[in-house]
């Protein structure tokens, strides 16, 4: 699949994928934004019903029980005095006939019949019953401070001291009816004078704060009556408070769950495909790089035989002789690229399993080594090395740990152009042999050193074409210490050379 084609793939789902976000975002904040219209009618028609009922009630059925018995002596008193009021009313020709009846200083006094003055037993029924009335108004004065005019405020206008106010009754009306109207959520509930900044009322102390600065805020009144320009009954709820109904909530997580399920599995697919891509170039670099590879020795071999058929040749033998070890040399390298290419194959492979013997690290080294030495002396490099003993067992299979050998060491020459400097060390580090295998080469990028050791994975060399491979030495190598159970690193920086550092437990 080609690059241009998954990027576009790419965007053009990245921006169906953000317009539906932004289009469920932008409906989420809509259903929000009506659900808590929603959420405000329903408190405002709870609180209006509340005030309904109380505007239904007497006075004295919404003061607490303290304050109850103060309102109705009250009442009861103002009962009294109309009924007094009424019967002078109605008997005008009587109490105010000055030779008949007399009252006292004052007219809150009893009235008592003149002497010598003639009353009807009509008249005299309703003069004991004025009396009576008196006696009995000024028995109940004299329980209570009648002189209290927030009392007489409370009981002739209806108007609201809330220090007197039923709190556990208002506080019930208050839930009850938010709960009719659908507000589940349990709110905090105060009286607030908001002039002196005094709240009458808490049903949460620890939400004081939040009452004073809540939205919900509505002027007491009762019987119709606003009692004071300042009082206010307050509400405050624990959190926003964003009502959906049980469908739009399920609606809402299903197609947020929808949106991740659908990006996670096109980001999967995609990275799939870019995988799949990069995994055939390199496959097809590898097939390239292995034709080549293969070519050169196969001509190299051709033409030498070819040589060696002319009849001036063959009498020549030191000509001779430099063909033949050509032909070897260019066999022995096809043989060495097929049997890492197999090994690496055969690795892949869950039921591979290694041939453990025991074997000698530094000899192992040494064997490897000589294979190198005319290529490093064709191109005046030096190969060093520091073999310290080891005191260990090392069980390994000998085959993959010379292959591993090799293949590092070659890396080695292959990316080091001028005058290669390879050195190659061995040392004991408690339970460990370590093996390192350094060159002055053109160094790994820290972006490469992430991927040196996948299949496949060759490292870029700008505008160099002459460092050919497979991708799969390192690969290879990295497979040879996993099985192992060993350790592989690199130091490397660019321009300054690399060193691979391999660790094989000791037995």
């Amino acid at each position: 699949m080609k690059r241009k084609f998954l990027i576009l793939l790419s965007t053009l789902f990245a921006i169906a994928a953000i317009t539906l976000v932004i289009i469920q975002i932008a409906q989420m904040q809509a259903s929000a934004k009506m659900s808590d219209n929603l959420f405000n009618i329903s408190v405002n028609n709870s609180i209006d019903e509340v005030f309904t009922q109380l505007d239904q009630m007497k006075v004295e059925d919404y003061v607490s029980q303290k304050e109850r018995y103060k309102v109705l002596q009250f009442r009861r008193i103002d009962n009294l005095n109309e009924k007094m009021q009424d019967l002078i009313r109605n008997n005008s020709e009587l109490f105010y006939d000055e030779h008949r009846i007399i009252f006292g200083i004052s007219t809150q006094d009893s009235a008592l019949q003149l002497p010598k003055a003639n009353l009807t037993d009509q008249e005299e029924m309703v003069l004991s019953q004025y009396n009576t009335l008196l006696s009995a108004r000024n028995r109940l004065m004299s329980k209570i401070n009648y002189s209290n005019e927030q009392y007489k405020k409370t009981v002739n206008n209806h108007s609201i001291d809330p220090t007197t106010l039923n709190f556990p009754l208002l506080d019930s009306l208050i839930r009850e009816e938010l709960i009719i109207n659908g507000v589940d959520i349990e709110p905090t509930i105060g009286i607030l004078e908001t002039e002196m900044d005094t709240l009458y009322y808490c049903s949460n102390v620890n939400d004081s704060t939040e009452l004073r600065n809540t939205p919900y805020k509505y002027t007491f009144h009762a019987n119709g009556i606003v009692s004071d320009e300042n009082l206010y009954l307050v509400l405050s709820f624990p959190s926003s408070p964003i009502i959906l109904s049980s469908d739009a909530n399920k609606n809402t997580v299903l197609s947020i769950f929808m949106i991740v399920l659908i990006s996670a599995l096109f980001v999967f697919s995609i990275r799939t495909l870019w995988t799949q891509r990069k995994l055939d170039e390199m496959k097809t670099d590898f097939i390239n790089n292995m034709t080549h590879e293969i070519k050169t020795p196969i001509a190299t071999i051709g033409l030498a035989c070819e040589m060696l058929q002319d009849n001036t040749i063959i009498n020549d033998q030191e000509t001779r002789s430099n063909f033949v070890n050509i032909i070897n040399d260019e066999n022995r390298r096809m043989r060495v690229l097929i049997e890492t290419i197999l090994q690496s194959s055969k690795m892949a492979n869950k039921n591979f399993s290694l041939s453990l013997k025991e074997v000698d690290i530094n000899q192992e080294v040494t064997t490897a080594l000589k294979s190198f030495q005319l290529m490093i002396k064709n191109k005046n490099g030096m190969l060093e090395t520091d073999l310290q003993p080891i005191s260990g067992i090392l069980y390994a299979d000998q085959l993959h740990i010379s292959n591993m050998i090799h293949n590092l060491v070659d890396n080695a020459i292959k990316y080091s152009p001028n005058e290669p400097h390879i050195k190659v060390t061995t040392n004991q580090e408690k339970e460990w042999i370590v093996l390192k295998v350094s060159d002055n080469g053109i160094g790994i990028s820290k972006e490469n050193q992430k991927h040196i050791f996948e299949k496949f994975y060759r490292v870029h060399t700008g505008d160099r074409h002459d460092v050919k491979g497979f991708g799969i030495g390192l690969n290879y190598v990295y497979q040879v210490v996993a099985l192992h159970k060993g350790k592989i690193a690199v130091e490397s920086e660019v321009g300054q050379g690399s060193t691979f550092i391999i660790h094989l437990p000791l037995a």
